[in-house]
């Protein structure tokens, strides 16, 4: 039996994780695992938003009962044996989770300008003095990680990155 492909990705909002994981999901043909998604629909059903705010307040709220609770209920539907893409990790918890699963951790780095109008171009609001700081967007600032990316171009050279590491999994 092959070992399954398992990447996970690090990095702030708007950094192109989402991205970076649509690109891996489909050079491997596997399920790209979305975290964000329940709580942005959580934040949808209870305050009407997706704001920064909101989703981080859910985060404080809901990983007081469990750390990893979002990356947990990602995960619920995986076997030991498949294989998959998270597109991403926020917090210490979830690194060490991922990394029990066997995920090779992937962080995406852009400049706090280019990820701004990211973030506003698909009308979520961000602001970076005060959602900036939650410590989802900085918890794993300084986590070991196997690769890195900086993402400060476009789509073409992002995936040119991902092409580069992937050669080398």
């Amino acid at each position: 039996m092959t070992e399954p492909i398992r990447f996970a990705l690090v990095g702030k909002s708007g950094s192109g994780k989402s991205r970076a994981a649509a690109f891996l999901s489909k050079r491997f043909g596997v399920p790209h695992l979305k975290t964000g998604a329940l709580c942005r629909e959580i934040s949808r059903l209870l305050f009407n938003n997706e704001d920064k705010a909101s989703t981080q307040r859910l985060d404080d709220a809901l990983t007081g009962l469990d750390p990893s609770i979002f990356l947990r209920a990602t995960l619920r539907p995986m076997s030991d044996s498949d294989s998959f893409v998270v597109d991403a990790l926020r917090f210490t918890e979830d690194l060490t989770l991922a990394r029990s699963r066997g995920c090779k951790v992937l962080r995406i780095v852009a400049p706090v300008d280019l990820r701004e109008r990211r973030l506003a171009a698909r009308g979520q609001v961000f602001n970076l003095a005060v959602d900036g700081s939650h410590r989802s967007e900085t918890e794993l600032d300084d986590a070991i990680v196997d690769f890195e990316i900086f993402n400060d171009a476009g789509f073409e050279a992002l995936e040119g990155a991902l092409s580069r590491i992937v050669a080398e999994v």
